[in-house]
C-alpha cells in the first residue's frame, strides 16, 4: 500500500515510519486535564484518527498513548476496561451490537488517554491490516508489548491466511443484515443474536493472528494493539456507512441500549442508544481520506436477474464437527442467488477456532466457494454462538451436477490449541435463487 493513498485531510502530510527509538522524555507523565468533557456526546473539535504506518514513532499521538498506558495501569483504569470487555452480558460480541458498543468503549478510552497524557486532541491511530504485519513498535517498546503474542515480527497476515487455508469473499458490499448480523426473521432463531461478517471475518481473524491475550476476548484489551485494531474496525464501519442510505439501520437496532462504560474520572455513564453512534462527528473525530477497505473487505462482483424462487435448507449432521447441505442440480443451475447461512457453533473457550464453509460441485468435486468464520475464545461464558454469513458466491458455476455445502468446526492451525474442541450446532441456509427465462 503506498503512502499516497494515505494522504490526510486538512493539509496533514503523511510521515515516513522511522525505526529510531523513542526519546526518554516521552515516558514522563504529563499533567492531567480534568476539563475534558465527561459526556459521550459532548461537542469537540474535529480530530483525525490516522494509520499508524504513516506516523513517526515520535508522533505526538503515539507519545501520548505511551505516556497514558502506565498511568492507566497504575490507577486501575486499564484493568477496568479489561473487565468491562470480558463481561459478555453486554452482548457486544456475537450480535449486531458489536460495532456501536465498541465505538463507545473506544471513545471513552481515547478520552482517558487525552486526559492522562495532557494531549487534549489525542486521536487513537488505527492499524490498517493492509500493512500486512504487526507494527515493529509493538515489539520494540516495552510499553507497547504484551505477553504471549504469537504473531512473529514481520509475519505476513496474507501468508498466515494462506498457510491456514483461509479465504475471504466480499464484505464491504454486504447489506446491513449480513454486515451487522441481523436475526433470521420469522423463525425460532428470530430471538437469537448473530455475529455479522464485520465481526467474524476480519475482526476475529486478526485476534487469532496476533494470539496471546489478543487471542482471547476476555483478555484482549490487555494488549495495547487491541485499541488500534478496534480503531480500524471502527474505520471500516465508517467506510461501509458512507455507501449506505439513511434508512439502512432498522428501528430495533437503533433502539439497542448500550452501556457499562465509565468516564475519564471512573464514574459510570448513562447508557446510549445505538442510533446515537452513527456519526463519528458526534464524538469529535473522523478518518482521513483513505476510504479503501482492507483486502479482506474488498467488493465482490454481482450478476443479473430474471425470475426468482425462495428455498431453505438445514444441514445433515456428519459428526459433532461437520454438517452438509446438498443442493439439487436444478436449483444449483440458477444464475445467481442472494443466499444467507446461519451457522451456530460452540467455540473452543480458550483459543481461536474456525468454521470452514466449502461448496463443491457434486459431479467432479470442483471447489466453488470457500469462506472461514473466525471464533475467538471467550472463556466459558457464552456457549453456542450464531454467525450470519453471505453465501451468494456458491451460485454461478455451470455443470455442477448439484452442490454440496459443508460446514466444519476446527481449531486454528499454527496457534496455541485450547482445552476443548469447537463443535458445530446447526447450519441453515436461506436462498433467493435467480433463474434465466
Amino acid at each position: 500500500m503506498s503512502f499516497d493513498r494515505r494522504a490526510l485531510l486538512g493539509g496533514l502530510s503523511a510521515l515516513s515510519f522511522s525505526v529510531g527509538g523513542l526519546s526518554a522524555g516521552l515516558a514522563e507523565a504529563a499533567t492531567p486535564n480534568p476539563s475534558l468533557p465527561t459526556t459521550v456526546t459532548a461537542p469537540r473539535p474535529r480530530r483525525f484518527r490516522k494509520p499508524i504506518s504513516s506516523l513517526n514513532r515520535r508522533d505526538p499521538d503515539i507519545a501520548a498513548y505511551r505516556t497514558a498506558i502506565p498511568l492507566m495501569k497504575a490507577s486501575g483504569y486499564w484493568d477496568a476496561q479489561i473487565a468491562l470487555h470480558s463481561n459478555m452480558n453486554h452482548r457486544h460480541h456475537g450480535s449486531w451490537r458489536f460495532l456501536p458498543w465498541h465505538r463507545l468503549q473506544l471513545v471513552w478510552f481515547e478520552r482517558q488517554v487525552a486526559r492522562l497524557s495532557g494531549k487534549a486532541d489525542f486521536s487513537m491511530p488505527y492499524w490498517d491490516w493492509d500493512d500486512d504485519r504487526v507494527p515493529d513498535l509493538f515489539y520494540d517498546d516495552p510499553v507497547f508489548q504484551a505477553p504471549g503474542r504469537e504473531a512473529g515480527r514481520g509475519e505476513s497476515i496474507r501468508g498466515f491466511l494462506a498457510n491456514t487455508g483461509q479465504r475471504f469473499t466480499g464484505r464491504i458490499t454486504d447489506n446491513f443484515a449480513t454486515f451487522f448480523g441481523r436475526p433470521r426473521a420469522g423463525t425460532v432463531q428470530a430471538s437469537r443474536y448473530y455475529s455479522g461478517s464485520c465481526e467474524w471475518s476480519g475482526h476475529n481473524m486478526i485476534h487469532g493472528f496476533v494470539g496471546g491475550d489478543m487471542g482471547r476476548l476476555d483478555r484482549s484489551p490487555n494488549d495495547p494493539l487491541f485499541w488500534m485494531h478496534h480503531a480500524n474496525i471502527d474505520r471500516i464501519w465508517s467506510v461501509w456507512n458512507a455507501r449506505q442510505s439513511a434508512g439502512v439501520y432498522p428501528l430495533a437496532w437503533r433502539n439497542e441500549s448500550l452501556g457499562g462504560f465509565i468516564d475519564t474520572l471512573g464514574r459510570p455513564v448513562p447508557s446510549a442508544l445505538a442510533s446515537t453512534t452513527l456519526d463519528t462527528a458526534t464524538f469529535g473525530y473522523a478518518y482521513p481520506v483513505d476510504t479503501t477497505p482492507p483486502v479482506v473487505f474488498l467488493a465482490a462482483p454481482t450478476q443479473a436477474v430474471t425470475r426468482v424462487k425462495d428455498y431453505a435448507w438445514a444441514m445433515k449432521r456428519v459428526d459433532a464437527f461437520t454438517g452438509v447441505i446438498d443442493i439439487s442440480p436444478a436449483i444449483a443451475a440458477g444464475l445467481s442467488a442472494t443466499a444467507v447461512g446461519y451457522v451456530e457453533a460452540t467455540p473452543d473457550p480458550t483459543a481461536t477456532s474456525l468454521v470452514n464453509l466449502v461448496a463443491t460441485a457434486k459431479n467432479d468435486g470442483r471447489e466453488l466457494f470457500r469462506d472461514t468464520i473466525n471464533m475467538v475464545g471467550m472463556g466459558h461464558v457464552m456457549g453456542s454462538q450464531g454467525h450470519r454469513v453471505t453465501l451468494d458466491s456458491v451460485w454461478g458455476a455451470r455443470n455442477t451436477g448439484g452442490i454440496r455445502l459443508t460446514a466444519t468446526a476446527a481449531p486454528l492451525s499454527g496457534r496455541k490449541a485450547g482445552e476443548s474442541p469447537a463443535y458445530l450446532d446447526t447450519f441453515i441456509v436461506d436462498a433467493r435463487v435467480k433463474f434465466a427465462g
